[in-house]
């Protein structure tokens, strides 16, 4: 089992946790303490409703892994999650080849049609055309695959032999993963997906993230069940994706003893799951710091 956190990037507290020094403090200690993959989020330019009410700031994807890349050895990096829609694909996949090349070929790319249709105005591109952008891009990303010249017209551009160099260190392509439950995610994970990172919470969270419920490792058996179906109908494993989900048991706020985190872990690992979310933040970086170490050293050695 490998652990994965999303960094936590907020301005407030005096802007301790932007701070560039801060940064590489904070991602070399979870380096050090083992955890196997750091995420970085994708809002470009969220509502300041959103903002207020739950929602999160975000660093440019591509920037952020670039310099997690530089100042890292060994971790595994991972966009948690892209929003395709949100750019041409072929500035995506140039993204993705810097951070592949810098990096040294230790990235996984997540994927997600995204939910706020207030950011989609801003960025000018059309709520309802998303599902669509996102399959044409994903098109893109593939036909460039082998670092191969692209040909192809999309709705709003046509590229006529355009190759994006350098290219991927990792052939054809890095891992493509997908965010999110909603059903047509799950036929987009059978059909392709190499990797399905579980959006799991409340009611309330799967409504404003417009995707299905998944609260419960019960909920998660029987969605991987009917995925199941799916992956074998397009003639494909359940070994060929990797599953990324989490538990409330590691959240600080539960107070879960270590005895019921490792149950948790190892229910997870009873049903596939392979990576797991460690969000263990406080205000505190000091503090944070802490938790991470204790959890080094009392929780993961014992996650199967």
């Amino acid at each position: 089992m490998k652990f994965i956190t999303d960094y936590p990037v907020r301005s407030d507290l005096g802007g301790e946790w932007i701070k560039p020094e801060t940064i590489i403090s904070v991602i070399q200690h979870l380096e050090l303490m083992g955890i196997h993959g750091l995420g970085i989020t994708d809002h470009p330019a969220p509502s300041q409703k959103w903002l207020e009410n739950g929602g999160h700031e975000a660093f440019d994807p591509f920037a952020m892994l670039s310099f997690a890349a530089a100042i890292t050895k060994k971790t595994e990096l991972f966009s948690h999650l892209i929003v395709l829609p949100y750019r041409n694909p072929l500035l995506t996949l140039s993204g993705m080849t810097s951070v592949d090349v810098l990096s040294g070929g230790r990235t996984t790319f997540v994927f997600g049609a995204g939910y706020l249709r207030s950011e989609y105005s801003a960025l000018g591109v059309d709520f309802e055309d998303r599902n669509a952008l996102f399959d044409d891009a994903i098109a893109v990303i593939k036909m460039a695959g082998g670092n191969r010249a692209v040909t192809h017209k999309g709705p709003t551009y046509d590229a006529l032999d355009q190759i994006v160099k350098p290219g991927f260190v990792q052939l054809p392509h890095p891992p493509l993963w997908l965010g999110g439950n909603s059903n047509l995610t799950m036929r987009r994970i059978a059909a392709w997906g190499q990797g399905w990172s579980v959006m799991m919470g409340s009611p309330t969270l799967s409504k404003t993230a417009r995707t299905k419920n998944i609260e419960s490792v019960a909920d998660l058996k029987e969605a991987l069940a009917n995925l199941q179906v799916l992956v074998e109908a397009n003639g494909r494993s359940m070994d060929e994706i990797t599953i990324q989900a989490s538990t409330p048991a590691l959240h600080p706020s539960t107070n879960a003893s270590v005895e019921q985190k490792i149950n948790a872990l190892g229910e997870l690992a009873s049903i596939g799951v392979s990576w797991v979310g460690a969000d263990l933040w406080s205000d505190s970086i000091s503090e944070s710091k802490d938790r991470y170490q204790d959890f080094s050293e009392n929780i993961a050695p014992h996650a199967q």
